[in-house]
């Protein structure tokens, strides 16, 4: 495909560590993703898959869900999604923190999103030789709901 980042860009990214770029993804790819989200959330059992997701402890509630959305497609809820007797303070669509962690092999489009020559060839912009994706998420960033979430690597 050839190169799709300028030089500014680059010298950008190697500098801030991150690069926004602008209209990089169409608005029809974005509808797409979260028309599939909203999709995968509609059907998961959220009486039988409850895991939290937090920041604040480190463990990251290593349960076997948490482990296993290595290989598949998991949600996880908010921290204060649920109240003392265990149950759903609002509907589980307005719940999940995020979907994770390999939708970009299981889901076929996120699979499309994910492995495109586009986002190929700006890998190798910024001189990754073999990149690989190793994990995917969709962030839902619910209303009046939500633990924080601090810098991070």
């Amino acid at each position: 495909m050839g190169r799709v980042l300028t030089e500014q860009q680059i010298a950008d990214y190697h500098r801030d560590g991150f690069l926004v770029i602008p209209d990089f993804v169409t608005s029809q790819a974005c509808h797409e993703l979260k028309a599939r989200a909203e999709e995968i959330l509609a059907s998961f059992d959220a009486e039988s898959d409850r895991s939290v997701f937090t920041t604040n402890e480190q463990s990251r509630h290593a349960d076997q869900q948490f482990i296993d959305s290595a290989t598949g497609i998991h949600c996880f809820f908010e921290e204060e999604a649920f109240d003392e007797q265990g149950i759903l303070r609002q509907a589980k669509e307005v719940s999940v923190n995020k979907i994770g962690h390999a939708m970009h092999d299981l889901d076929p489009v996120f699979e499309a999103f994910s492995y495109t020559e586009k986002l190929a060839a700006v890998a190798s912009d910024i001189g990754m030789p073999d990149p690989l994706a190793l994990q995917s998420m969709y962030i839902c960033k619910q209303q009046h709901i939500g633990g924080e979430v601090g810098c991070h690597q």
